[in-house]
C-alpha cells in the first residue's frame, strides 16, 4: 500500500514540473500563417490576458477561445503583423503572415500540452534553417520596399543569431524609412 502511496506522490510531483515547463516557456519569433478563408486557433496551456497586433490596426480577426483565440485576416493580401499574447506572466511574440492559400479551412497551432510544444520545439529546432527562412524573406520584402515588414523578419533572425547582417539591414530600414517620413512632411 506504501508503494502505491509514494508512486501517486511521484506521479504527482511529476506532473507539477509538466506543467511548469510548459508555463515556463515563451514563444519569440514562431511564424502563424493566415488567409481570408482559413479559422487559425492557438491555444495554450492557460487563458491569455491579452492579446494583441503590431500595428494595432492590422488587419486581422481575433476572437478569444477558452484556452487561447482564433485568427483570421480581414482581406486577401493582408500586410504581416506581429501578434503579442500574454500568457499569465509570459509574452509571446510571433509573425503573422499571410498565406495565399490554406489547405484546411482550420488549422491549428497548439501550445496547451508538453507533448504539442515539444512536438512544436522540434519543428523549429533547425536554428539554422529559421534563421535562414528570416533572412529570406526579409531580404524579399526589403528588396520589395516593405520595409516594416522586412524589420519584423530580421528581428526575428537577430533574435536566433546575432549575426551583422540582420544587424545592419535594420539600421537601414531605419534610415529609409526616416527619409520616407520626410518625403511626406
Amino acid at each position: 500500500m506504501k508503494t502505491n502511496k509514494q508512486y501517486i506522490v511521484l506521479l504527482s510531483l511529476g506532473l507539477l514540473l509538466i506543467n511548469s515547463e510548459i508555463k515556463a516557456q515563451e514563444i519569440n519569433g514562431d511564424t502563424i500563417f493566415v488567409d481570408s478563408k482559413t479559422v487559425v486557433a492557438v491555444r495554450f496551456p492557460s487563458l491569455p490576458t491579452n492579446f494583441y497586433t503590431n500595428p494595432p490596426d492590422a488587419p486581422y480577426n481575433l476572437v478569444s477561445l477558452p484556452t487561447g483565440f482564433t485568427i483570421i485576416a480581414k482581406r486577401k493580401n493582408t500586410p504581416t503583423a506581429e501578434l503579442f499574447v500574454i500568457e499569465n506572466k509570459r509574452t509571446h511574440r510571433f509573425i503573422i503572415v499571410n498565406k495565399k492559400k490554406a489547405d484546411t479551412k482550420v488549422f491549428d497551432y497548439d501550445f496547451s500540452t508538453v507533448k504539442k510544444l515539444k512536438e512544436r520545439i522540434n519543428q523549429m529546432d533547425d536554428r539554422e534553417k529559421r534563421y535562414n527562412n528570416a533572412i529570406t524573406a526579409a531580404d524579399k520584402l526589403y528588396n520589395e520596399e516593405k520595409y516594416e515588414e522586412a524589420k519584423m523578419f530580421y528581428t526575428t533572425a537577430l533574435e536566433i543569431y546575432k549575426r551583422s547582417w540582420p544587424k545592419d539591414q535594420i539600421s537601414k530600414i531605419k534610415k529609409q524609412l526616416k527619409k520616407q517620413k520626410r518625403k511626406k512632411n
